[in-house]
């Protein structure tokens, strides 16, 4: 094994960004740790990701590959499309839903994913409780 080929091959295993860098283990970690259910669906409306954990929104692990639309009560399909078609065309680049869950007040963010360009190239959906926040004001 040449040293140019032991070099390569240990950069493999590091996600390099602007902002640093880490292990795709760390990354794992990272996403999973934050207190935010996280999903990614790509520009052509394909499920992508979906960080681990407890959530209050069930995702099925067979979604990921499948088109966002057909994981959604048909109810909302329509808003479903509106939405990700509006970051789309550059109309709309945030969807913010208050609604209360299980009794938990929650907030949902639909965000459009912009490249450097600014191109749209997919849509991330945040899902946040907030009855800390709400216990917190409370007082």
């Amino acid at each position: 094994l040449s040293k140019e080929n032991a070099t390569s091959n240990a950069t493999d295993d590091i996600i390099n960004l602007p902002g640093g860098h880490f292990t795709p283990a760390q990354l794992r970690a990272m996403l999973n740790t934050l207190p935010v259910e996280i999903s990614f669906i790509d520009e052509n409306d394909i499920n992508c990701f979906f960080n681990e954990g407890p959530k209050l929104f069930k995702r099925a692990g067979m979604a990921i590959g499948r088109d966002v639309y057909s994981c959604h009560p048909p109810k909302i399909e329509m808003m479903v499309r509106s939405i990700i078609g509006d970051f789309k065309s550059g109309t709309r680049d945030k969807v913010s839903v208050w609604m209360e869950k299980e009794g938990i007040p929650v907030l949902v963010e639909y965000i459009a994913v912009r490249d450097d360009n600014g191109q749209y190239i997919g849509t991330m959906e945040c899902v946040q409780k907030m009855d800390e926040a709400k216990k917190h004001f409370e007082k």
